[in-house]
């Protein structure tokens, strides 16, 4: 699963341009809907359940939730993630769904593409949501779960993850950082596609 996630965002502007190649076949369904395991029926009014405040954090919460050890969870969340920038609505929830998706692929699968990719989308919308430092450890975490040895949709997955942390440490004014992503990068897309590849050229651009 390989997709390529645009951080070209500033903290003001409000699309996110996302492209990712999701396989629906993995998505769990029930007739012709698709179930969202994160909706839980509404109870009527009489007969709500008093709900005491949990003293957990929302991060703990998460983690705690046995449900995200089911492997078909990580792509339903993502795609959630991801429908839900594309539609313009909330983008803390799609940060929310994003974050889950990246905890599911984690414990169900350990490192990897899928993690790494669940990990540059949510750090993208870290991004549309003007909060860039905290996407930086995101994106580190995405490259760092690559193994270029594993072929090059690794190594590509590497590359969109290092432009991708240039472009952020850009908008903070971390100019050196910024092009130490890039070359990063740029050395890495080199060694998959050869250096006459257009894509190299574009990158150099």
């Amino acid at each position: 699963m390989l997709g390529l996630v645009s951080a070209k965002t500033t903290p003001n502007a409000t699309p996110l341009h996302i492209s990712f190649t999701q396989n629906d076949n993995h998505i769990p369904k029930i007739g012709n809907k698709t179930p969202s395991p994160l909706l839980k029926r509404t109870p009527s009014p009489s007969s709500k359940p008093k709900i005491k405040p949990s003293k957990k954090t929302l991060q703990e919460q998460r983690i705690d939730e046995s449900s995200l050890d089911n492997p078909d969870l990580g792509p339903f969340l993502l795609k959630l993630a991801i429908d839900t920038v594309a539609s313009g609505d909330n983008q803390n929830k799609a940060l929310d769904y994003a974050t889950r998706a990246s905890i599911s692929f984690e414990k169900s699968s350990g490192p990897g593409l899928d993690l790494a990719m669940s990990l540059q989308v949510e750090a993208a919308i870290y991004c549309s949501l003007g909060r860039l430092e905290n996407a930086i450890p995101v994106l580190e975490r995405s490259i760092k779960t690559l193994d270029l040895k594993s072929g090059s949709d690794h190594a590509m997955a590497k590359f969109s993850g290092f432009m991708q942390l240039g472009d952020t440490y850009s908008m903070l004014g971390r100019v050196d950082r910024s092009i130490s992503s890039y070359e990063s990068g740029l050395k890495i897309q080199i060694e998959a596609l050869g250096d006459l590849d257009p894509r190299v050229a574009e990158s150099c651009r």
